[in-house]
């Protein structure tokens, strides 16, 4: 296989994670866990794949036979790509974290757990939760 054809492959994957990428966001804020399992294992095998085929290039590459200066539109297609999916996959990141969080949260006033607030100080305090007060389940 060429090397241009392993550029182009790569190329392919790298979209197909930024797909990915794109659905576990939806899956993340839709708070789909089903899709979301589906997804991240995709997401998992596509990763596997393309540390896989930055292996074999860097082979083709470590032997010399290969002008690099002949591909760098290639490789530069595949550089952006790879940095957007890295951003994107922060972004998700953020997403999940925040989820997480509002979940918590909700889960915290649900079981009466008390709020924090502030006094006029600045000072941390303990407020009651109004919610769940006298609530026995």
């Amino acid at each position: 296989m060429s090397l241009e054809q392993i550029l182009s492959q790569q190329l392919d994957e790298l979209n197909n994670m930024s797909q990915l990428l794109e659905k576990e966001l939806d899956a993340i804020v839709s708070r789909d866990h089903e899709n979301l399992i589906s997804v991240v294992e995709s997401k998992v095998e596509s990763l596997r794949s393309i540390q896989q085929r930055d292996q074999h290039i860097a082979k083709l590459f470590d032997q010399g036979d290969t002008d690099i200066s002949s591909f760098k539109d290639e490789i530069s297609q595949i550089n952006q790509l790879l940095a957007d999916c890295k951003k994107q996959n922060d972004v998700n990141q953020v997403a999940a974290n925040q989820s997480q969080l509002a979940s918590q949260k909700l889960k915290d006033i649900l079981f009466g757990k008390n709020q924090s607030g502030y006094d006029k100080t600045g000072k941390s305090i303990s407020l009651p939760n109004p919610i769940a007060r006298g609530l026995k389940a």
